[in-house]
């Protein structure tokens, strides 16, 4: 294969696209998490609402956020696991996702960033209109609240930053974001292996942010909800325009070769 067909397997509509695209995901992202830090609620109000979370899974019987950290952390590479996880999977992974998405299935890559942009936009309503402290807040909980179990850097989590909001927990975008990227490369990829393992990241994904108290199983649900309102959104923004549609794009001839054409019908006698 010449490096002109790599090039245009890899950047069908130009250098340019990519860049106009990163250029977008940046701007999407810096303001995301400004907004997330302009609209930090009052402690008080955030701790109420975490004990109102608190209250509502024990009434189902299913606060489960302890017993889960503390089967972690006395196992040892579970905490491990949870802790790795939210540091490095969020960000990381949702990029390594959205370049897969980019590079292998440019067709669709326009409805899943429009999904990410509006779950972006929905989360940050939900952190303005319900700040919520993360579990590992709330002494009575018995959760362990160092780095070392939670995974959040503490030279990057402190009051004062712009960028940072300590009670922007309801919906989780960990799951929010997982269950967008994910699931939308689950259904475009073919090996049934891989399909398996993408539609269960973001259960590995709930567990990870549960086993290291950022967040209780309530705002996994939340971020679940947040993802099918945002998919909502790209689906409205599809029918606007067909370029942001989901699914494969029809495969155009490179250019400079001849498409096939249909024989010519016999002549009938």
């Amino acid at each position: 294969m010449t490096i002109g067909r790599i090039r245009r397997r890899l950047l069908p509509r130009g250098p340019l696209d990519l860049l106009l695209q990163l250029v977008l995901l940046a701007a999407a992202y810096s303001a995301w998490r400004y907004a997330r830090g302009g609209v930090d609620g009052s402690m008080g109000l955030s701790f109420s609402h975490a004990r109102d979370l608190v209250s509502a899974e024990r009434s189902l019987g299913l606060l489960i956020e302890p017993s889960i950290q503390h089967w972690a952390v006395g196992a040892g590479w579970p905490a491990e696991v949870a802790r790795w996880g939210y540091a490095n999977l969020h960000f990381k992974g949702s990029c390594l996702m959205l370049a897969i998405l980019y590079f292998g299935y440019r067709g669709s890559f326009g409805f899943v960033r429009n999904a990410v942009f509006a779950a972006m936009a929905i989360s940050v309503i939900g952190y303005a209109l319900f700040p919520t402290a993360p579990p590992r807040f709330l002494p009575e909980l018995g959760l362990d609240p160092s780095s070392s179990v939670t995974g959040n850097n503490p030279l990057l989590s402190h009051p004062g930053d712009a960028l940072f909001n300590p009670f922007a927990a309801v919906p989780s975008m960990h799951v929010g974001l997982s269950v967008i990227l994910a699931w939308s490369l689950a259904m475009l990829v073919r090996p049934r292996i891989v399909r398996g393992l993408l539609f269960a990241y973001p259960l590995l994904m709930t567990y990870v942010v549960v086993a290291s108290g950022n967040h209780f199983w309530l705002d996994a649900v939340f971020g679940l909800l947040t993802a099918a309102a945002a998919t909502g959104v790209a689906i409205l923004l599809a029918r606007l325009n067909p370029d942001w549609s989901f699914g494969e794009s029809p495969r155009r001839a490179p250019s400079g070769e001849l498409e096939p054409q249909p024989e010519p019908e016999a002549a009938p006698a």
